[in-house]
């Protein structure tokens, strides 16, 4: 199975993507605007290709430095973001939480290789 229809589909669609994170970044869109339309990129379109067949596989292993940031935001932002009053919470900080704050600081030192 495949999740896009040609390299240049894929490659729409991570710039896309990282520009909705640019745009995140600069305070054009917010945080919940963001996460709406970022959509959980990796999972929602299988990045990691499990879903795909060995064609797109290969696709994906081609772009692997265009789609590890979309794994980093994934596993190690909106993993662990929560909801802004339960990062204050002491709980919520042992187990590694953090709010929105904090998600846009780290969203601003992703860096996309190969896209301007």
């Amino acid at each position: 199975m495949s999740m896009f229809e040609s390299e240049q589909d894929l490659m729409q669609a991570l710039d896309r993507h990282d520009d909705l994170v640019r745009q995140c970044v600069s305070g054009t869109i917010s945080f919940d605007k963001f996460c709406a339309e970022y959509n959980d990129f990796y999972a929602f379109y299988a990045l990691d290709g499990h879903e795909s067949d060995l064609n797109e596989q290969a696709l994906f292993e081609k772009h692997e430095q265009r789609i590890q940031p979309h794994e980093f935001i994934a596993y190690q932002i909106l993993g662990r973001v929560c909801a802004d009053a339960d990062a204050e919470l002491e709980s919520y900080k042992q187990a590694g939480r953090f709010g929105s704050r904090v998600a846009i600081e780290m969203l601003a030192r992703v860096e996309f290789p190969g896209n301007a």
